[in-house]
């Protein structure tokens, strides 16, 4: 037996033995109550649980949801550890379903008619019955983030998601290498029988129709939308499959996954996914990996750099068939060493991808690319401002963002990030509301401010300081949010330019593609050990490659090496061009929406016509006269106003150094 302390304590003996060698009272009287007074005492304490539990339950004030996630991105919390076993895996008895919480004592309340019972208790043993036969998290559309809180998913998802997440929760997992062991799909080499096309099926499968289709771009508004609201509740039948998860077609030996499927009309097709995936980060150079791994003869290219498959919003109106179009150039190369790739960047941060991969690519490759936040944030803020220019140049939308264009610049934007990642800090502190999203105006509620008729007594910093929220952002970064405290105290901007702020606000989002939009450019910068933890999570160190975009610049073979062999592949030689840039997005994604890009298909009559994606246009990099070459680093770095560049890495320390804690050694951002 152990204590709280976890001392061993010796197991007691019965206190009738004791009492019966160390006598230390007189004898007890043997005399029972009467057994009326026995009922109507059970009855009064069974009545008075009732009535307390009601009271609890009718009056307790619900808790504000908070995600651990942002907790992760404001804070510098410890290395993470897995939890122990014996407090993880033992939820409260309020959490467990009547099953597994039989042997709790319960009210006696079976002899009441339910009408009786107060409706609290109905409630929550509907609650229990509802989540008794909940769904056992075997869909796709449910996968349980046990990367994000390891804890919770040890603890009442336990018994629920085993097929879907099943963490390690074990004494002998309790290491930074160990990662959390996901149900991987069983590997045949014998095909599965598939559902009829139109039915839920029972094995994922590749021969199904594509949903969208591929001249999805060439339809109007309204046939999109046909489109996307057929393809939902399609897709959704290949997203619930049974346990255990299978692919419908018999692997074939090829150190690229690919599987062999007979299609409808009986003849056996191969398949192909990727061999491995370039996570991301966006704007770190993605594009240069990309063409540089291309100059490796047993290297395919998908169709399009980005499928973005697992992209929230697309992997629910996409089938697997429709994906796995992106690598039919892989299927037809013969050689049995050949492997293809996925370069889609906003995987890096999507749970989809996470447990996506886990679960049905468990032996995938994964590459991650970091650099400097200070210039990965300006490279992210440019690609914004230049698509913005771009898409709108004329019109209605170009007018909107000229009237603000002095609020659009690099400090500004980025500054405005910091400030509402500031609010989002100081909001989770002292509670209150959310930060204003997108190009919104940053006004405190009055609440946080003095009455009215008082403010004009008092300076910017004496009316902040008069809430804990509106103190807590002054520890923040004092100087900068007093620049920002007229704006917070509601004194600014003054017409015309707040009215001009309020037209720009959806202007500044839709022409940018959300670049621009604060805190986006931050929130990518500084998550980079976040996000990695959470994969290493679930796949093994092993598995992960992490390339920093200074190394690759100045010493790209040596880079690229060491890719190679975490590819398994032969080193090749890759020239002496270190640095690529997209030109444009033709070729860059997949189009499920006429509003993403500007493309069209060609009108090519071969056999494999509708395979065809736009040529990915890839050039020099073009010289920017904002940029300085950085003779320790071999890069060129944008040149960023000293203030505005200390404040950034003011803010990115504390998660440049959880990065370094990950990869072992400091980058001396």
């Amino acid at each position: 037996m152990l204590s709280r302390k976890g001392h061993h304590d010796p197991s007691p003996r019965r206190e009738a033995d004791v009492e019966a060698h160390h006598p230390r009272h007189p004898p007890k009287s043997t005399a029972r109550p009467p057994r009326r007074l026995l009922i109507i005492a059970a009855v009064a304490c069974s009545l008075w649980y009732l009535c307390m539990q009601y009271m609890v339950q009718s009056h307790a004030p619900a808790a504000e949801p908070r995600a651990s996630s942002d907790l992760d991105m404001y804070s510098e919390p410890p290395v993470q550890r897995r939890p122990v076993p014996a407090v993880a895996s033992v939820p409260p008895a309020a959490q467990l379903s009547p099953k597994v919480a039989g042997s709790q004592p319960t009210p006696a309340v079976a002899a009441q008619p339910p009408s009786a019972r107060p409706q609290a208790v109905q409630a929550g043993q509907a609650q229990a019955k509802q989540d008794d036969e909940a769904p056992r998290c075997k869909s796709d559309d449910q996968f349980t983030d046990c990367a994000a809180d390891l804890v919770k998913a040890c603890g009442r998802w336990r018994n629920l998601c085993q097929s879907t997440c099943t963490p390690g929760c074990d004494p002998a997992a309790d290491n930074d290498n160990a990662a959390v062991v996901l149900e991987s799909p069983h590997v045949e080499r014998v095909e599965a029988a598939r559902a009829p096309e139109a039915e839920p099926q029972t094995c994922l499968p590749f021969s199904r129709r594509l949903c969208p289709p591929l001249n999805l771009s060439l339809l109007d508004n309204k046939e999109q939308k046909a489109v996307h609201d057929s393809c939902g509740k399609y897709v959704k039948q290949e997203r619930n499959l049974p346990s255990p998860p299978r692919f419908c077609g018999a692997r074939e030996g090829r150190l690229n996954p690919c599987w062999s499927e007979t299609a409808g009309n009986g003849s056996a097709l191969s398949y192909c996914l990727p061999h491995f995936f370039i996570l991301g980060e966006m704007k770190c150079g993605t594009t240069t990996v990309y063409e540089l791994l291309l100059k490796h003869p047993r290297i395919v290219a998908p169709r399009t750099k980005e499928p973005r498959y697992l992209q929230q919003g697309r992997f629910a109106q996409t089938t697997l068939s429709r994906y796995a179009v992106n690598f039919r150039r892989a299927v037809e190369t013969a050689a049995a060493d050949t492997v293809t790739f996925d370069a889609s960047p906003v995987y890096l941060r999507s749970k989809i991808a996470r447990f996506w991969l886990a679960r049905w690519l468990p032996e995938a490759k994964l590459i991650v690319l970091v650099r400097n936040p200070v210039q990965r944030s300006y490279s992210h803020w440019k690609m914004g401002y230049e698509w913005a220019h771009g898409k709108c140049s004329d019109g209605d939308m170009a007018q909107r963002l000229k009237e603000v264009a002095e609020l659009l610049t690099f400090s500004s934007i980025i500054q405005r990030s910091l400030v509402v990642t500031y609010w989002d800090r100081c909001r989770q502190l002292t509670g209150g509301e959310s930060a204003p999203s997108g190009f919104s105006l940053m006004a405190l509620n009055d609440r946080r401010l003095p009455p009215a008729e008082q403010r004009h007594l008092h300076s910017p910093a004496a009316t902040l300081n008069y809430s804990a929220f509106g103190r807590c952002l002054l520890t923040q970064d004092h100087d900068l949010v007093l620049e920002y405290a007229d704006e917070l105290r509601g004194a600014w901007p003054v017409e015309p330019l707040k009215g001009a702020m309020s037209r720009a606000k959806h202007a500044v989002g839709s022409c940018s593609e959300m670049m621009m939009l604060p805190p986006a450019a931050l929130q990518k910068s500084g998550s980079y050990a976040v996000e990695l933890e959470r994969w290493a999570r679930i796949f093994p160190r092993s598995q992960i490659k992490v390339i920093v975009t200074d190394e690759l610049t100045r010493g790209s073979q040596r880079i690229m090496n060491e890719t190679f062999d975490f590819l398994q592949l032969p080193r090749m030689p890759i020239g002496n061009q270190s640095r690529f840039c997209v030109r444009g997005k033709a070729g860059v994604m997949d189009v499920l929406h006429a509003s993403e890009l500007n493309i069209t298909i060609g009108h090519d009559t071969s056999e494999h016509a509708h395979l065809l994606a736009p040529q990915l246009k890839v050039g020099d990099c073009e010289p920017d006269s904002g940029h300085a070459h950085d003779e320790a680093t071999g890069s060129d770095l944008h040149r960023i106003e000293p203030r505005v560049q200390e404040r950034l890495r003011r803010f990115f320390e504390p998660h440049n150094r959880r990065l370094y804690r990950f990869l072992g050694r400091d980058l001396g951002w």
